[in-house]
């Protein structure tokens, strides 16, 4: 596929990297030297060094022969021009456009663009979608992790597993004789900075990091053996009245979670508490003891820190986990960050940057695919997708298909129920399945459910 990249920042860059390697004939245009020079020394892609509102600049990217245009800018607005752009040049009409844009009111629900979509087939918003994320870890006490596939009532959750969690010291052997066992599979395990793929002898350590594919009716059954004290959320605070802070106090005012906001920008400040009914909002800086304790930071059950500055949400974060937190939530806009910020006391690190490349991803591995999710800061991904009628994996059995070696079948969705695959002997057709892999087996994994030609 012959795909088009406007801009060559930290999203450019992800999607470029990851799609090169599957194969895809990429070219890449941005107007910044250091960018396109860091590109061109890395990445073996067509780089174009120009402004991508220009005609003639995204001529010479070949935007003519392109089938898909994925605009990723920082700028809302030279996304959705290059997308009109390339809506000028046909390609038999198949040309896909997605474009990253963070103002809510060309993606939100009201949107005027909503139905002619602007000359853009998908918007990416990735401060809904870190929203959505933060309110997915909000709902599961005690996850650190947190994704849900469409089909079905499966959901993927992450946890840290303390010392007195009851899992602790049981080899996968043994886990098996507990009860509710046919409602979730350990899929992975994240010990120091290696990820372990368990056996029936892997034993579950403290301090772990486990990834867990489940349903959400056996959720409630799950929580209790990973960690004896995790509560429901009751107390929050957000840090800052940011774009992503404001959206989830306002997806959060009709919940019984309390929420508190700390603003160190007066203004900013009082906008916030004039547009939100039930919040408290405080005029002060999270990096002062006095502030925290105004907060009530002592009884919080989740710190969030959702500035701009990863440096400032990294040290907020730091002090109100000192001063009685329970958990903390640390936004950076840098992917480099996101595994050293997970090397200190922070619960969880959230990307704009690559949850944007995710989500694009998942648009462009169309077809059967229905979703795609990375754990984590580490390789491995999984995979929803569609098992198509006369591809390898239907009628066959579960132990005569030869997945590639790191691969793991989860999960099959059945009549909309979680089947672990202990529990079935084929596939059907139609039946949506949850694989985990890694980035250079998906277009294997993708052959093995698709319609041989």
């Amino acid at each position: 596929m012959k795909i088009l990249i406007i801009g060559a920042g930290a999203v450019g860059f992800s999607i470029a990297k990851q799609l090169s390697t599957e194969g895809h004939d990429i070219s890449v245009v941005d107007g910044n030297p250091k960018l396109t020079r860091k590109i061109a020394e890395k990445l073996d892609v067509s780089i174009i060094a120009g402004n991508a509102t220009s005609p003639s600049v995204l001529e010479s990217a070949g935007v003519q022969e392109a089938d898909m245009v994925l605009a990723v800018t920082t700028s809302d607005e030279v996304n959705i021009v290059a997308c009109i752009l390339a809506s000028k040049y046909s390609n038999n009409g198949k040309k896909i456009k997605i474009a990253r844009i963070r103002n809510s009111e060309f993606t939100g629900s009201k949107s005027i663009f909503k139905n002619n979509g602007f000359c853009v087939d998908h918007m990416i918003n990735p401060e809904l979608i870190i929203v959505e994320t933060i309110l997915k870890i909000l709902e599961t006490p005690g996850a650190t992790f947190a994704v849900d596939f469409p089909i079905g009532d499966v959901v993927l959750r992450g946890f840290h597993v303390p010392e007195d969690a009851p899992l602790v010291g049981l080899n996968f052997s043994e886990l098996e004789d507990i009860e509710y066992t046919d409602s979730f599979l350990i899929v992975y395990i994240q010990r120091n900075d290696e990820m372990i793929t368990p056996s029936h002898s892997t034993t579950i350590m403290p301090d772990d990091n486990i990834f867990v594919l489940i349903s959400k009716t056996g959720l409630p059954y799950f929580l209790p053996m990973v960690n004896r004290r995790a509560d429901e959320v009751e107390k929050i605070i957000i840090y800052k009245a940011s774009r992503t802070g404001m959206l989830l106090a306002e997806r959060l005012e009709n919940s019984p979670i309390a929420v508190t906001i700390i603003e160190p920008e007066k203004d900013r400040a009082v906008m916030a508490a004039a547009s939100l009914r039930n919040a408290v909002v405080l005029h002060g800086d999270a990096t002062e003891i006095d502030v925290l304790k105004d907060a009530a930071v002592e009884i919080t059950d989740i710190f969030i820190a959702l500035s701009e500055n990863e440096q400032t949400n990294l040290l907020t974060s730091l002090l109100a986990k000192k001063n009685g937190t329970k958990k903390t939530i640390v936004l950076t806009n840098e992917p480099e960050l996101v595994h050293i910020i997970n090397q200190v006391d922070v619960d969880v690190v959230v990307n704009p940057r690559l949850v944007t490349a995710n989500e694009i991803l998942q648009h462009v591995r169309r077809g059967q695919i229905l979703s795609i999710a990375k754990l984590g800061d580490s390789e491995a991904e999984a995979i929803e997708l569609i098992a198509e009628e006369g591809s390898e994996v239907v009628k066959k059995p579960l132990q005569k298909i030869r997945f590639p070696k790191n691969t793991i079948l989860g999960a099959i969705v059945r009549n909309n129920t979680m089947l672990l695959p202990k529990g079935i002997e084929a596939i059907n057709p139609g039946e949506s399945v949850v694989v985990f892999t890694l980035p250079d087996d998906i277009e294997r994994v993708q052959a093995l459910f698709s319609k041989k030609k």
